[in-house]
Protein backbone atom coordinates (compact mmCIF):
# COMPACT_ATOMS: atom_id res chain seq x y z
CA UNK A 1 0.00 0.00 0.00
CA UNK A 2 1.42 3.61 -0.90
CA UNK A 3 2.52 5.63 1.90
CA UNK A 4 -0.35 8.80 0.76
CA UNK A 5 -3.10 5.97 0.37
CA UNK A 6 -2.27 5.17 4.45
CA UNK A 7 -1.76 8.73 5.22
CA UNK A 8 -5.64 9.07 3.90
CA UNK A 9 -6.96 6.18 5.49
CA UNK A 10 -5.56 7.52 8.90
CA UNK A 11 -6.66 10.84 8.14
CA UNK A 12 -9.86 9.52 7.63
CA UNK A 13 -10.54 7.66 10.45
CA UNK A 14 -9.26 10.76 12.68
CA UNK A 15 -11.91 12.93 10.70
CA UNK A 16 -14.70 10.36 11.50
CA UNK A 17 -13.64 10.01 15.36
CA UNK A 18 -13.98 13.95 15.53
CA UNK A 19 -17.22 14.29 14.34
CA UNK A 20 -18.30 11.05 15.98
CA UNK A 21 -16.90 13.08 19.33
CA UNK A 22 -18.46 16.28 18.14
CA UNK A 23 -22.06 14.51 17.60
CA UNK A 24 -22.94 12.92 20.15
CA UNK A 25 -23.94 15.04 22.92
CA UNK A 26 -26.63 15.68 20.13
CA UNK A 27 -27.24 12.56 19.90
CA UNK A 28 -27.60 11.73 23.42
CA UNK A 29 -29.58 15.01 23.86
CA UNK A 30 -32.05 13.75 21.34
CA UNK A 31 -32.61 10.59 22.63
CA UNK A 32 -32.90 11.60 25.88
CA UNK A 33 -35.74 14.21 24.60
CA UNK A 34 -37.94 11.64 23.31
CA UNK A 35 -38.25 10.04 26.59
CA UNK A 36 -41.12 10.26 28.65
CA UNK A 37 -40.09 12.88 32.09
CA UNK A 38 -40.35 9.84 34.50
CA UNK A 39 -37.90 7.57 32.95
CA UNK A 40 -34.87 7.81 34.72
CA UNK A 41 -32.36 5.37 33.33
CA UNK A 42 -28.88 5.95 31.90
CA UNK A 43 -28.72 9.00 29.15
CA UNK A 44 -26.37 6.49 27.41
CA UNK A 45 -28.99 3.93 26.79
CA UNK A 46 -30.00 5.88 23.85
CA UNK A 47 -33.11 5.71 22.00
CA UNK A 48 -34.66 2.81 24.47
CA UNK A 49 -38.42 4.85 24.93
CA UNK A 50 -39.85 6.71 22.22
CA UNK A 51 -42.21 9.31 23.63
CA UNK A 52 -43.58 13.12 23.09
CA UNK A 53 -44.88 13.64 26.75
CA UNK A 54 -41.25 15.53 27.43
CA UNK A 55 -42.26 17.70 24.36
CA UNK A 56 -45.50 18.35 25.30
CA UNK A 57 -44.80 19.60 28.54
CA UNK A 58 -41.76 21.74 27.45
CA UNK A 59 -44.35 23.45 24.61
CA UNK A 60 -46.84 24.13 27.11
CA UNK A 61 -44.63 25.66 29.75
CA UNK A 62 -42.78 27.28 27.46
CA UNK A 63 -45.67 29.16 25.93
CA UNK A 64 -43.83 28.44 22.81
CA UNK A 65 -46.15 30.28 20.07
CA UNK A 66 -45.76 33.16 21.97
CA UNK A 67 -41.79 32.80 22.95
CA UNK A 68 -41.48 32.00 19.40
CA UNK A 69 -43.48 35.74 18.48
CA UNK A 70 -40.58 37.13 20.66
CA UNK A 71 -37.87 35.41 18.89
CA UNK A 72 -39.45 36.24 15.48
CA UNK A 73 -39.67 39.73 16.49
CA UNK A 74 -36.15 40.60 18.18
CA UNK A 75 -34.26 38.36 15.26
CA UNK A 76 -36.07 39.23 12.05
CA UNK A 77 -36.38 43.10 13.32
CA UNK A 78 -32.61 43.38 13.94
CA UNK A 79 -31.63 41.23 10.60
CA UNK A 80 -33.76 43.54 8.52
CA UNK A 81 -32.05 47.01 9.65
CA UNK A 82 -28.61 44.98 9.94
CA UNK A 83 -28.83 44.39 6.41
CA UNK A 84 -30.14 47.96 5.06
CA UNK A 85 -27.55 49.76 7.36
CA UNK A 86 -24.67 47.80 6.79
CA UNK A 87 -25.58 47.68 3.04
CA UNK A 88 -25.39 51.28 2.36
CA UNK A 89 -22.75 52.25 4.99
CA UNK A 90 -20.30 49.38 3.27
CA UNK A 91 -21.51 50.79 0.04
CA UNK A 92 -20.39 54.06 0.55
CA UNK A 93 -17.18 52.82 2.47
CA UNK A 94 -15.93 50.59 -0.43
CA UNK A 95 -16.62 54.01 -3.01
CA UNK A 96 -14.92 56.71 -0.78
CA UNK A 97 -11.99 57.49 -3.00
CA UNK A 98 -10.65 60.08 0.23
CA UNK A 99 -8.57 59.31 3.23
CA UNK A 100 -11.93 59.65 5.52
CA UNK A 101 -13.31 56.00 3.97
CA UNK A 102 -10.36 54.46 5.03
CA UNK A 103 -10.60 56.01 8.52
CA UNK A 104 -14.35 54.98 8.23
CA UNK A 105 -13.07 51.47 7.75
CA UNK A 106 -10.89 51.21 10.47
CA UNK A 107 -13.54 52.91 12.62
CA UNK A 108 -16.10 50.86 12.59
CA UNK A 109 -13.66 47.33 12.51
CA UNK A 110 -12.44 48.62 15.85
CA UNK A 111 -16.07 48.08 16.73
CA UNK A 112 -15.19 44.39 16.84
CA UNK A 113 -12.80 44.88 19.32
CA UNK A 114 -14.90 45.86 22.10
CA UNK A 115 -17.49 43.26 24.02
CA UNK A 116 -20.77 44.23 24.84
CA UNK A 117 -19.89 42.99 28.48
CA UNK A 118 -17.03 45.29 29.00
CA UNK A 119 -19.87 48.21 28.67
CA UNK A 120 -22.71 46.27 29.82
CA UNK A 121 -24.23 48.52 33.13
CA UNK A 122 -23.77 52.31 31.47
CA UNK A 123 -25.44 50.58 28.32
CA UNK A 124 -28.24 49.72 30.96
CA UNK A 125 -28.47 52.73 32.55
CA UNK A 126 -29.08 54.62 29.16
CA UNK A 127 -31.58 51.92 27.65
CA UNK A 128 -33.56 52.75 31.37
CA UNK A 129 -33.12 56.40 31.19
CA UNK A 130 -34.67 55.92 27.69
CA UNK A 131 -37.23 53.80 29.55
CA UNK A 132 -36.94 51.09 26.76
CA UNK A 133 -35.13 48.69 29.03
CA UNK A 134 -38.19 46.36 28.89
CA UNK A 135 -39.14 46.24 25.50
CA UNK A 136 -38.06 44.70 22.56
CA UNK A 137 -36.36 47.67 21.06
CA UNK A 138 -33.28 47.49 24.03
CA UNK A 139 -32.24 44.22 22.49
CA UNK A 140 -32.52 44.92 18.98
CA UNK A 141 -30.72 48.15 19.55
CA UNK A 142 -27.78 45.90 21.27
CA UNK A 143 -27.98 43.07 18.60
CA UNK A 144 -27.56 45.89 15.51
CA UNK A 145 -24.72 47.54 17.46
CA UNK A 146 -23.07 44.37 18.03
CA UNK A 147 -23.45 42.87 14.63
CA UNK A 148 -23.09 45.98 12.72
CA UNK A 149 -18.83 46.52 12.48
CA UNK A 150 -18.12 42.78 11.43
CA UNK A 151 -21.06 43.29 8.57
CA UNK A 152 -19.80 46.47 7.01
CA UNK A 153 -16.13 45.07 7.29
CA UNK A 154 -17.51 41.83 4.68
CA UNK A 155 -19.65 43.84 3.17
CA UNK A 156 -17.20 46.91 2.32
CA UNK A 157 -14.68 44.49 1.19
CA UNK A 158 -17.47 42.26 -1.05
CA UNK A 159 -18.29 45.07 -2.90
CA UNK A 160 -14.25 46.10 -3.73
CA UNK A 161 -13.80 42.70 -5.11
CA UNK A 162 -16.92 41.69 -5.95
CA UNK A 163 -19.12 44.86 -8.11
CA UNK A 164 -17.79 45.77 -11.15
CA UNK A 165 -17.81 49.67 -11.55
CA UNK A 166 -18.32 49.45 -14.73
CA UNK A 167 -21.67 48.50 -14.31
CA UNK A 168 -22.34 51.13 -12.02
CA UNK A 169 -20.70 53.82 -14.27
CA UNK A 170 -22.99 51.90 -17.58
CA UNK A 171 -26.10 52.43 -15.48
CA UNK A 172 -25.77 55.92 -14.72
CA UNK A 173 -25.17 56.83 -18.25
CA UNK A 174 -28.51 55.16 -18.74
CA UNK A 175 -30.08 57.60 -16.36
CA UNK A 176 -29.60 56.01 -13.16
CA UNK A 177 -29.86 57.74 -10.11
CA UNK A 178 -27.75 56.98 -7.17
CA UNK A 179 -30.06 55.24 -5.46
CA UNK A 180 -31.54 53.33 -7.97
CA UNK A 181 -28.39 52.12 -9.06
CA UNK A 182 -27.33 50.94 -5.64
CA UNK A 183 -31.00 48.76 -5.71
CA UNK A 184 -31.19 47.62 -8.83
CA UNK A 185 -27.18 46.98 -9.84
CA UNK A 186 -24.92 46.50 -6.66
CA UNK A 187 -28.39 44.72 -4.41
CA UNK A 188 -28.72 42.06 -6.49
CA UNK A 189 -25.25 41.48 -6.86
CA UNK A 190 -24.01 41.20 -3.21
CA UNK A 191 -26.85 38.79 -2.65
CA UNK A 192 -24.41 36.22 -1.59
CA UNK A 193 -22.87 38.13 0.78
CA UNK A 194 -26.27 39.31 2.88
CA UNK A 195 -27.05 35.63 2.58
CA UNK A 196 -23.31 35.18 4.80
CA UNK A 197 -24.66 38.29 6.71
CA UNK A 198 -28.33 36.76 7.73
CA UNK A 199 -26.34 33.24 8.71
CA UNK A 200 -23.21 34.22 10.71
CA UNK A 201 -25.09 37.45 12.39
CA UNK A 202 -28.85 35.80 12.61
CA UNK A 203 -27.98 32.15 13.97
CA UNK A 204 -26.40 34.30 16.99
CA UNK A 205 -29.23 36.63 17.34
CA UNK A 206 -31.87 33.92 17.67
CA UNK A 207 -29.79 32.08 20.45
CA UNK A 208 -28.70 34.66 22.34
CA UNK A 209 -29.33 34.52 25.86
CA UNK A 210 -27.78 37.14 28.36
CA UNK A 211 -29.11 40.34 26.40
CA UNK A 212 -32.68 39.25 26.49
CA UNK A 213 -32.29 37.91 29.89
CA UNK A 214 -30.78 41.76 30.69
CA UNK A 215 -33.45 44.04 28.76
CA UNK A 216 -36.36 41.46 28.55
CA UNK A 217 -37.98 41.08 32.41
CA UNK A 218 -40.92 40.71 31.44
CA UNK A 219 -42.32 37.05 31.06
CA UNK A 220 -44.53 37.76 28.24
CA UNK A 221 -41.60 39.13 26.12
CA UNK A 222 -39.19 36.68 26.51
CA UNK A 223 -37.78 34.99 24.03
CA UNK A 224 -37.24 30.97 23.15
CA UNK A 225 -33.41 31.01 24.73
CA UNK A 226 -34.91 32.62 27.51
CA UNK A 227 -37.58 30.69 28.50
CA UNK A 228 -35.62 27.44 28.81
CA UNK A 229 -34.10 28.97 32.20
CA UNK A 230 -37.24 28.13 33.73
CA UNK A 231 -36.43 24.61 33.42
CA UNK A 232 -33.01 24.55 35.30
CA UNK A 233 -34.08 23.17 38.51
CA UNK A 234 -32.51 23.63 42.31
CA UNK A 235 -32.18 21.99 45.31
CA UNK A 236 -35.94 21.55 45.83
CA UNK A 237 -37.19 20.78 42.24
CA UNK A 238 -34.48 18.54 39.86
CA UNK A 239 -33.91 19.43 36.79
CA UNK A 240 -35.81 17.75 34.36
CA UNK A 241 -33.80 16.48 31.83
CA UNK A 242 -35.90 15.04 28.90
CA UNK A 243 -38.15 18.32 29.56
CA UNK A 244 -35.02 20.52 29.10
CA UNK A 245 -33.58 18.64 25.94
CA UNK A 246 -37.32 18.87 23.87
CA UNK A 247 -37.01 22.59 24.69
CA UNK A 248 -33.59 22.92 22.97
CA UNK A 249 -34.75 21.19 20.32
CA UNK A 250 -38.20 23.10 19.63
CA UNK A 251 -36.17 26.62 20.04
CA UNK A 252 -33.75 25.41 17.50
CA UNK A 253 -36.51 23.65 15.39
CA UNK A 254 -37.60 27.21 13.02
CA UNK A 255 -33.53 27.52 12.27
CA UNK A 256 -33.25 24.16 10.75
CA UNK A 257 -36.66 24.56 8.69
CA UNK A 258 -35.17 27.84 7.49
CA UNK A 259 -32.00 26.51 6.62
CA UNK A 260 -34.08 23.48 5.02
CA UNK A 261 -35.37 25.43 2.63
CA UNK A 262 -32.49 27.73 2.00
CA UNK A 263 -29.57 25.44 2.70
CA UNK A 264 -28.40 26.23 -0.84
CA UNK A 265 -28.07 29.98 -0.60
CA UNK A 266 -26.77 29.44 2.74
CA UNK A 267 -24.23 27.64 2.10
CA UNK A 268 -23.28 29.25 -1.31
CA UNK A 269 -23.43 33.14 0.66
CA UNK A 270 -21.28 31.83 3.26
CA UNK A 271 -18.67 30.62 1.23
CA UNK A 272 -18.19 33.41 -1.33
CA UNK A 273 -19.02 36.00 1.78
CA UNK A 274 -15.86 34.27 3.50
CA UNK A 275 -14.16 34.28 0.34
CA UNK A 276 -14.15 38.06 -0.85
CA UNK A 277 -14.18 39.27 2.94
Amino acid sequence: MKKSTKKEIVWSILIILFFVLMLSPLLIALSGSFRSPDNGTSFLQLFNEFSLESYKEAFEDMHYFRSLKNSIITTFSSVAILLVTASLAGYALARLKTKIGGFLQVFFLAGMMISAQMSIIPIYSIMRSLKINNSYMAPIVMYVTISIPFSIFVYTNFVKSGVPLALEEAARIDGASRVGTFCKVVVPLTKPVLASIIITQGVPIWNDFFLSMLFLSSSTKKTLPLVMLSFLGDMQKPTQWTTLFAACFLSALPILVIYAFLQKQFVGGLTVGAVKG
